[in-house]
């Protein structure tokens, strides 16, 4: 399956790239398990092959947290917060989503010739500027990102109608067809 090869590929990268950050600029990111900020009370869309992701981490977790992480599944609303949030914690960290992988730290958008640069507005506090090599350019990100998942779509063609996208509850309950 290369297209969640070339997904995996791409997970490596973003964090590799995170940890980077978080190396150069460790003292002033306070985002951590528990923080209680404003990343995981939303409840967010992902592209199939990040729902694929998050069906293949489920099926590493013992019977009863599948149950319990499918319930609040279940029971999430697209107002409230994330499904696998829970004790200020994501109970699937390590399938977690491109955007709350990179959430909270520099990102780079253009809009109209217009560069900003965002992050979560308890980080990077007295910090003047964030070295160019430490932001993370969400354009070519996306942009490899749907790649990634147009050919996966295709390569499970005809393995259930998928959606353009899945909010992460609706992600949590989806079968995997393959190991």
């Amino acid at each position: 399956m290369q297209s969640f090869q070339d997904y995996q590929e791409l997970i490596t990268e973003v964090d590799q790239l995170c940890d980077d950050i978080r190396q150069r600029y460790g003292k002033f990111i306070v985002c951590k398990k528990g923080c209680a900020g404003n990343c995981c009370r939303r409840h967010i869309d992902v592209f199939p092959v990040e729902a694929m992701a998050f069906g293949l981490g489920l099926r590493t977790f013992p019977q009863e947290l599948v149950f319990h992480i499918r319930r609040m599944a279940r029971e999430a609303t697209s107002l409230g917060p994330c499904p696998l949030l829970e004790d200020g914690a994501c109970l699937m960290y390590e399938s977690r989503a491109i955007i709350c992988r990179t959430h909270g730290y520099p990102i780079l958008n253009e809009y109209r010739g217009q560069r900003t640069v965002g992050y979560c507005h308890k980080n990077f506090k007295d910090v003047p500027a964030i070295f160019e090599d430490c932001l993370i350019d969400l354009a070519p990100l996306n942009k490899r990102l749907a790649a990634i998942n147009q050919r996966f779509i295709k390569e499970f063609d005809g393995w259930r109608p998928m959606a353009d996208r899945y909010a992460i509850g609706e992600a949590l309950m989806l079968d995997v067809p393959f190991h």
